[in-house]
């Protein structure tokens, strides 16, 4: 095995993009990774992207761009994906690049750590354990009363604080204000922010389209304030959002929903989301 490493995303998509979006959905985190990166969306960081190979086949594809997360995606399982990802692992210690976190399936996570914390001295921590749902065709619901929009710039104070209890309850962590306020501001003037707004005019949910895809549209921030949960708003704005891009010409709609988290995931299926693999989130606690 070898890891071969790209001079940049462009010359990384131009010999790996086709096999990539054989399936998007679950190798989209890379896929992002490397559109931006070929966009010179960050800035001076363009990031690193390469595969493991064994006899002039890929069995692992992988990007670094931090502040974001070593993202690894699995082409071949059929091969030894745990020594591959030791040899990854022994790649970056060897070359004192040190990620930020790590998202691959589970093994994948286990055996890099495993061997990188032989290499450089240093502690990760599980995070989230996440199945990725896909959708591309709708099941009909009988929706609740009221209507899906965009959110407007008036109601960013509200879906700050949403943002941010958001973070804590799905992704286990704190926000500071200013950076929620950033991000949903961000949002709302790309027109990526949707709320569900009940009879009474009153905002009782939201979502937000996030990673446009080549084929297909990733949705996050998923909240429901718990005052108006188990009322199907959740539900309902997802499927209308769904819809829309769906209509609009996306090949399929994409979110990642936790393990545990049973209600939401039922929720998705019966309006038409299928789990179609997981994956694994570990983050750097010291080194």
């Amino acid at each position: 095995m070898i890891v071969k490493v790209f001079e940049n995303a462009d010359l990384y998509l131009m010999n790996n993009e086709a096999v990539l979006l054989e399936q998007e959905a679950i190798s989209q985190l890379i896929l992002y990774d490397a559109y931006k990166s070929r966009q010179k969306a960050y800035d001076d960081n363009m990031g690193l992207f390469g595969v493991v190979m064994d006899d002039d086949s890929a069995i692992l594809h992988f990007s670094n761009v931090p502040p974001r997360n070593l993202s690894i995606y699995i082409e071949d399982d059929s091969k030894d994906v745990r020594q591959a990802a030791i040899l990854l692992a022994d790649y970056l210690a060897n070359n004192q690049i040190i990620p930020e976190g790590i998202n691959a399936k589970h093994e994948v996570c286990e055996a890099f750590i495993e061997q990188f914390a032989k290499c450089i001295k240093c502690t990760f921590a599980e995070r989230m354990s996440l199945d990725i749902m896909e959708i591309k065709q709708l099941i009909d619901i009988k929706p609740s009363e009221g209507k899906t929009r965009l959110a407007i710039p008036n109601e960013v104070k509200l879906l700050t604080e949403w943002m941010i209890q958001f973070q804590i309850e799905a992704l286990a962590k704190e926000v500071d204000y200013e950076s929620a306020l950033v991000s949903i501001s961000k949002l709302i003037n790309n027109n990526r922010l949707y709320v569900f707004e009940n009879q009474e005019q009153i905002l009782v949910s939201m979502a937000a389209a996030t990673r446009q895809l080549f084929r297909g549209i990733a949705i996050s921030y998923v909240y429901t304030p718990e005052e108006h949960r188990g009322m199907g708003y959740g539900a309902t704005n997802i499927y209308n959002i769904s819809r829309k891009y769906l209509n609009e010409g996306n090949e399929f709609c994409t979110l990642f929903v936790d393990k545990k988290n049973m209600l939401s995931k039922r929720a998705y299926e019966k309006v038409g989301y299928n789990v179609i693999d997981d994956m694994y989130e570990y983050k750097l606690l010291q080194a």
